[in-house]
């Protein structure tokens, strides 16, 4: 069953999740601290959730956002847990909320577009070291992520022949050969 993870986080705060598990935590502002059930951790602070930004668990030393702090608690897979809270939230998994454009009805989510990464920083010095030009990286959607899943890699996008954004490669340590070109890398399309 598809579950669109961006549009479960978009309609779900830290506090629902919260609220949904359960949890007994000491709140301070936008911040709830803890014992984590699940790992039994020592001291009030194993478990950090903050609004906003996130959770993590000193005992396990993991953390994530919302989907990541269900699956952790209840020991499932990350798409369980995005199952699970889209249930609880009243949503239908499969169909976008009103909040959302709707999909065309001919391609579903499959041909749902990706969005660039608007948080990359094509002047970063680790986007310089690899050897992209800052221009040629700003003009390209190249950068050093400081954040999200890409975080600490020179994301490059890959794009499929109609220059449809299909997702990002990291790039941790390298140097580019002295002949890279931004060609597309035609894609053989299910029939």
């Amino acid at each position: 069953m598809f579950v669109d993870f961006a549009a479960v986080k978009a309609a779900t705060t830290m506090a629902d999740v919260i609220k949904m598990l359960g949890l007994k935590l000491k709140q301070s502002g936008n911040q709830w601290r803890g014992i984590c059930p699940t790992c039994k951790g020592a001291g009030e602070r194993s478990l950090v959730i903050t609004e906003g930004k996130g959770f993590f668990c000193f005992t396990a030393h993991s953390g994530g956002d919302q989907i990541a702090l269900v699956a952790h608690i209840t020991a499932k897979s990350a798409k369980d847990a995005a199952q699970e809270i889209a249930a609880w939230k009243g949503m239908i998994p499969g169909k976008t909320p009103a909040t959302e454009a709707p999909e065309s009805e001919a391609g579903g989510s499959e041909t749902k577009k990706l969005a660039p990464l608007a948080y990359l920083e094509p002047e970063h010095d680790a986007v310089l070291a690899v050897g992209f030009d800052p221009e040629f990286a700003k003009a390209h959607g190249i950068g050093y992520a400081p954040k999200g899943m890409m975080r600490g890699t020179i994301a490059v996008p890959f794009r499929d022949e109609d220059g449809n954004l299909l997702g990002y490669l990291g790039i941790e340590e390298a140097r580019l050969p002295a002949d890279f070109m931004t060609n597309v890398v035609p894609l053989r399309k299910r029939a």
